[in-house]
C-alpha cells in the first residue's frame, strides 16, 4: 500500500540505475524493430541510400534530376557520413542506431544542463520529466530532425553555463549547437538562438565579459565557415537549387492578425504538448515568482521560452513543427521546485499516474491476449481492419521485456513515503512502461498497420523496367519516389504528367476514389493502407 509522510527529511529513492534502464529500454522503442513510418523515415532512408550509393552530398536526391527539399541537405549529412565510414550494409538499421545516439546525446546533455540548476540532484528529476512529456516523445519515437535542433538549444544552454570556465571549449560546443538548430527547415530557431545570445548580457551583466564575448564570436565564426562554405559549393554546383533552398529557409514568418479563437488554440496546444511538465511549470512559478528572472541559472530559459512563443504567434499557424523547441526551457524550468510540491497533490498526482498507465497497460496486455487467442471477436475484427496483413507469433522476447518493464513499474510505484522527486520518477516510469509494453506485445501488429512493405511489394510483378523501359513519379510525390527506391531499389522517373511522360508505366496517388483510366492509359495495379486515404495505382500506357 501507498503511504504518505510529512517528514522533510526523508531518504531520497530516485534510483540512478532505474534510470538508465528505463532510458535504455524507452530509446530502444524508437529506433528498432519496425519498417520506416511516416512522416520522414521513408524519405530519410531512401535519401541516404541515394547519397551513399552516388556521392551526391550536396544535393539530396530521390530519384535522378530531382532534389529534395523538404528536409535540410546537413540533416542526412549525421547519417550518411558514419554510414559511409564504417560501410553499413543495412542502412535503415544504421540510420535508426545513428538516431538512438542523438536521442541518448540529447537525454545526456538535458541531464547535465539540469544538473547546473539550483536545485538538489537536479539532472535525475530532469530527465525524468523530459522522457514523460508528450511532446518529446512524439518527437522521439519516429526519425525527425526535430530530435536534433532539441539537441542544439541543450547544447546551447550547456555552453552557456560553462563559458566562464572554457570560453574556447564553450565556443565549440555552441557552434555545434548551430550547426545541429539549422537542420530545421527554416533559419527561424536560429535567428531565436542569436537573438538569446544577444539578450543575455542587456538582461545581466554576468554576461558582460570577455569570456562571453569569446564564447559566441567564436561559435558563430565556426559555425558561418561551415555554413558558408557550403553555401559556396552550392553556388558553384547548382544555382537554381540554391535559389529553391534559400527561399525555403528563409520564409517562415507569416504575420496576421489573431482572433481569440486562434489564441486559445494556442493555448490548448501548448498545453497539451507540454504535459505533465506544464502542470510542474506553474507550481516553480508561483513557488519562484519573480526570482526566475533574477537568477542567471533560469533567465535564460525565461527569455528562450517567451522567444519561441513570440516567434510561433509571428508564423501564423500553431503546429508541432513551430513549438517543439520549447520543450527544452520547459522541462528545465518544471524541474526546481519539485521537491516543494505539497504532499496531498503529491498523493493526487501519483494515484492519477497510477490508475492512467496501469489502464494503458492492462488495455496492451488484453489486446495482446486477443490477437493471441481471438477473443473478443470484435477486438480481433478491428485489429485486423487496420492491419489486414498482421500474422501472430509468439516471441519469448516480447513476453520477456514486457515482464521486466512490468516488474520495474511495479517496484517504482510500490514505494513508501514518496514526495515530489518520486512522483515525477513514478509518472516517468509509467510513461515507459506504457510505451515500451506497447513495442514488446504490439509493436508487430503496428508495424503492420503503418507500414508500406506489403503495399510496394505487392506492385514489383507489374512493374516492367525490361530494356529502356522506366516508370514514372507523377505530380511530384516525393513518398513514391521514397518508398519504390527503399523497398524495390526503383528510381522513378519525374514528370508533370501522363501526357508528357517518356516512360511506359507511372506511379500516382489519389486522394479517395479511383482513377479513371486515362487515355492511353490503364490501370494494371492499385493498393492502399488500411489506415490510409491515398490509394497507389501503377498505370500503363497502352
Amino acid at each position: 500500500m501507498l503511504t504518505y509522510s510529512e517528514i522533510p527529511k526523508i531518504k531520497r529513492k530516485d534510483r540512478p540505475w532505474l534510470l538508465v534502464i528505463m532510458a535504455l529500454l524507452w530509446v530502444a522503442g524508437s529506433c528498432f524493430f519496425h519498417d520506416p513510418w511516416e512522416p520522414y523515415e521513408p524519405y530519410v532512408v531512401a535519401i541516404v541510400k541515394g547519397i551513399i550509393a552516388s556521392n551526391s552530398w550536396l544535393i539530396p536526391y530521390l530519384s535522378p534530376n530531382k532534389p529534395y527539399l523538404d528536409l535540410q541537405p546537413f540533416y542526412f549529412w549525421l547519417f550518411a557520413i558514419p554510414i559511409k565510414i564504417f560501410d553499413f550494409t543495412n542502412i535503415a538499421n544504421a540510420i535508426r542506431l545513428i538516431n538512438a545516439f542523438i536521442i541518448f546525446s540529447f537525454i545526456f546533455v538535458m541531464g547535465k544542463v539540469g544538473h547546473n540548476l539550483s536545485a538538489f540532484k537536479n539532472g535525475r528529476t530532469v530527465v525524468m520529466i523530459l522522457i514523460s512529456t508528450i511532446g518529446f516523445v512524439n518527437n522521439a519515437y519516429q526519425l525527425s530532425p526535430h530530435i536534433v535542433v532539441l539537441l542544439g538549444f541543450a547544447l546551447l544552454l550547456y555552453s552557456m553555463q560553462n563559458y566562464l570556465k572554457s570560453p574556447g571549449a564553450s565556443a565549440g560546443m555552441l557552434a555545434l549547437a548551430f550547426m545541429c538548430i539549422s537542420t530545421h527547415f527554416t533559419v527561424q530557431f536560429l535567428l531565436i538562438a542569436i537573438l538569446l545570445l544577444a539578450i543575455l548580457p542587456i538582461c545581466h551583466h554576468v554576461w558582460r565579459n570577455k569570456q562571453y564575448v569569446i564564447c559566441v564570436l567564436g561559435g558563430l565564426l565556426l559555425f558561418l565557415i561551415v555554413f558558408i562554405s557550403y553555401v559556396f559549393q552550392l553556388y558553384i554546383t547548382s544555382g537554381s537549387f540554391l535559389s529553391s533552398w534559400m527561399t525555403q529557409y528563409f520564409a517562415f514568418m507569416n504575420v496576421s492578425s489573431l482572433t481569440f479563437a486562434e489564441l486559445w488554440k494556442y493555448t490548448y496546444t501548448y498545453f497539451w504538448y507540454l504535459i505533465p511538465s506544464c502542470f510542474l511549470l506553474i507550481w516553480t512559478v508561483y513557488r519562484r515568482k519573480k526570482k526566475l528572472l533574477k537568477d542567471t541559472s533560469t533567465l535564460p530559459l525565461v527569455v528562450m521560452a517567451i522567444l519561441f512563443t513570440i516567434f510561433a504567434l509571428l508564423n501564423g499557424s500553431i503546429g508541432e513543427s513551430i513549438i517543439f523547441p520549447i520543450i527544452v526551457p520547459i522541462v528545465l524550468l518544471s524541474s526546481l521546485e519539485v521537491d516543494s510540491i505539497r504532499i496531498n497533490f503529491v498523493s493526487l498526482f501519483n494515484w492519477f499516474s497510477i490508475f492512467i498507465f496501469g489502464s494503458a497497460g492492462g488495455a496492451l496486455i488484453a489486446l495482446y491476449l486477443s490477437l493471441a487467442y481471438g477473443h473478443p471477436y470484435d477486438v480481433l475484427q478491428l485489429a485486423y481492419k487496420y492491419a489486414p496483413n498482421y500474422k501472430f507469433n509468439i516471441n519469448i522476447w516480447q513476453i520477456l521485456l514486457a515482464f521486466i518493464i512490468l516488474v520495474i513499474w511495479l517496484f517504482m510505484i510500490t514505494r513508501k513515503h514518496i514526495r515530489g522527486r518520486e512522483v515525477v520518477s513514478n509518472w516517468a516510469a509509467g510513461s515507459t512502461f506504457v510505451a515500451v509494453m506497447f513495442m514488446a506485445l504490439c509493436l508487430p501488429w503496428f508495424n503492420s498497420m503503418l507500414s508500406f512493405n506489403s503495399i510496394v511489394g505487392s506492385s514489383s510483378k507489374y512493374i516492367n523496367t525490361n530494356g529502356n523501359n522506366c516508370v514514372a513519379s507523377i505530380s511530384g510525390n516525393h513518398l513514391e519516389d521514397a518508398l519504390w527506391y527503399y523497398y524495390q531499389n526503383l528510381h522513378l522517373v519525374p514528370s508533370s504528367s501522363l501526357y508528357t511522360s517518356t516512360c511506359n508505366q507511372a506511379i500516382i496517388t489519389m486522394m479517395n476514389g479511383n482513377f479513371p483510366d486515362s487515355d492511353g492509359w490503364r490501370v494494371i495495379w492499385k493498393g492502399r493502407r488500411a489506415i490510409d486515404f491515398k490509394t497507389y495505382y501503377l498505370l500503363e500506357r497502352q
